[in-house]
């Protein structure tokens, strides 16, 4: 019983509402009918003028930065240092990133230390080069271990090689399916995506007919937001997937330039040890040989300095500097986290001046000109208003909306623009002085692309006349024929007017052409 009066009070409420809505609109119905029945129609009017007609081209587009860097790192690592955060200011040579350096000065180190021994073998040859036949013996077997050495190394160097380049597959592999699993992922979340997006289609059309709750609607929309985020995350895991195959990629490369970098220096220190041993066997030969290890050793304390070289390059890497002066707009990492290469860890744009990139349908194409002035308004800057000049135009128009793009540029010295803001263009594209010009609530155009204009005469009759109409605006067309300049047209009637109908004067709007309002604010219904 608690539970019927709970739900019957309210839809009984709603019953009587309804019928006393439907008798006082049957009343007022019956009122109007009553009132202007049996008399002719009232209309407003508005007189017939000249004046100019402003040609406008109006476009919406979004404010973008110039200049758009994404810093990365160009070395794997961990990240020492990285302060920078969304809003601050850098200048160019700033430093910016750090990646903990102690893998590459150990490698640094290592090289330095090789070349160390490079110069002292060099030296040792280069004191040797004048010995006698006293030192030939020792100097055989010498060469015939270091050989044995070498190739024993050799050998082992090509097994490692090998394994290495084995395990490094399997890595590259291992991304490869990671890469292909996140993209079937990216696919399924996009298919929800899409079945979301339909639901919510049938959704809004039952709401707009009143089959459904706000709520479902809500929900529906909810459903599709949250959606989309699930297919930026799959493809953010794509990209990361991508990344990581990357990284197995090129580490892959590395173990094979190293491999192969590590077996031809072993070829060389066998072949040195071979060397060595024919030129400790050529003893009428010495000094030649001597001169040619010597010119061996000097080549190699060439190489190992052109690798110190390298890995301090490596190593100054490690330190990332900004090369644009500009504002840091996203931070997509923290001190601690991985740097690798190719993956974006500051984004940083340009902000002291920016475009707005609208499009114009390519029909308006002659019309728009480099340098002229736009005025532009932003969405999220009620009350403002920017001007700047068009800087660039495409010569190519997009085939599938047959509009080309322009930018706009505006001054941002006071920060108010940021990248993202929605605009809205408008471009002066000159003048036009019109000598017939009447209000755009007097034309009514048929189906068939017929314009018409109700004249009113002295006597009071109406006269609805084809007229040909020219350039527009916001307040008004220009008519070409049909119409005179010291006539008077219908703005505002609740019924079409018939050729010859006798008609009642309401309000005259007499501002002038091309400005006329009613106090109803209906515009005359077509005929």
């Amino acid at each position: 019983m608690k539970r019927l009066l709970l739900w019957g009070v309210p839809m009984l409420a709603l019953v009587l509402l309804i019928g006393w809505r439907y008798q006082v609109q049957k009343h007022a119905e019956e009122g109007t009918k009553a009132k202007f029945g049996s008399k002719s129609p009232v209309v407003s009017i508005a007189p017939v003028g000249s004046r100019d007609i402003v040609e406008v081209i109006q476009s919406v587009g979004n404010v973008v930065s110039p200049f758009k860097v994404a810093i990365s790192s160009k070395v794997s690592g961990r990240i020492q240092y990285l302060t920078a955060r969304e809003g601050d200011s850098v200048k160019p040579g700033d430093l910016l990133l750090k990646v903990d350096p102690s893998d590459l000065q150990g490698a640094v180190l290592q090289q330095e230390a090789a070349l160390n021994e490079a110069r002292s073998r060099l030296a040792q040859a280069q004191m040797t080069s004048g010995a006698t036949d006293v030192g030939v013996s020792s100097q055989i077997r010498q060469q015939e271990a270091a050989s044995l050495s070498a190739k024993a190394n050799l050998e082992q160097v090509e097994r490692n090689y090998e394994a290495q380049v084995a395990s490094a597959q399997a890595l590259v592999r291992g991304a490869e399916n990671a890469v292909s699993s996140a993209k079937a992922n990216v696919a399924k979340e996009v298919s929800t995506l899409q079945n979301a997006q339909s639901h919510l289609a049938r959704t809004t059309n039952l709401y707009s007919k009143g089959f459904l709750a706000a709520q479902d609607l809500d929900d529906a929309r909810t459903a599709v937001e949250v959606q989309k985020s699930s297919v930026l995350v799959a493809q953010g895991q794509v990209a990361a997937a991508e990344s990581q195959l990357s990284v197995q990629q090129q580490n892959l490369v590395i173990v094979k330039r190293k491999g192969v970098s590590d077996i031809a220096a072993s070829r060389a220190s066998l072949a040195q040890a071979k060397a060595g041993l024919d030129v400790a066997n050529a003893n009428r030969s010495q000094s030649p040989a001597y001169r040619e290890n010597v010119a061996a050793l000097s080549s190699q304390v060439s190489s190992m300095a052109a690798q110190v070289a390298q890995a301090k390059a490596r190593l100054g890497e490690t330190e990332i500097r900004s090369t644009i002066e500009g504002t840091v707009t996203a931070r997509k990492a923290d001190p601690g986290g991985l740097a690798t290469p190719g993956s974006p860890v500051l984004e940083i744009q340009y902000m002291d001046w920016l475009y707005v990139s609208a499009s114009v349908p390519i029909e308006l194409g002659d019309r728009v000109r480099q340098g002229e002035i736009a005025e532009v308004t932003i969405d999220a800057l009620p009350g403002k208003e920017f001007s700047g000049p068009i800087v660039n135009i495409n010569s190519a128009a997009d085939p599938l909306n047959r509009q080309f793009s322009i930018d706009i540029r505006l001054d941002n010295k006071s920060r108010m623009l940021r990248p993202g803001m929605f605009a809205t263009v408008r471009i002066v594209t000159g003048t036009i002085h019109a000598s017939v010009v009447v209000p755009r609530e007097a034309v009514t155009t048929d189906s068939s692309g017929n314009s018409t204009v109700a004249v009113i005469d002295g006597q009071n009759v109406a006269h609805v006349r084809k007229v040909e109409l020219g350039a527009a605006d916001d307040r008004g067309f220009e008519v070409r024929t049909g119409v005179r300049a010291d006539e008077k047209v219908v703005v505002l009637t609740f019924n079409p007017l018939k050729e010859g109908q006798k008609v009642t004067l309401g309000t005259v709007d007499g501002k002038g052409p091309g400005q006329a309002k009613s106090s109803s604010g209906r515009r005359k219904p077509k005929p």
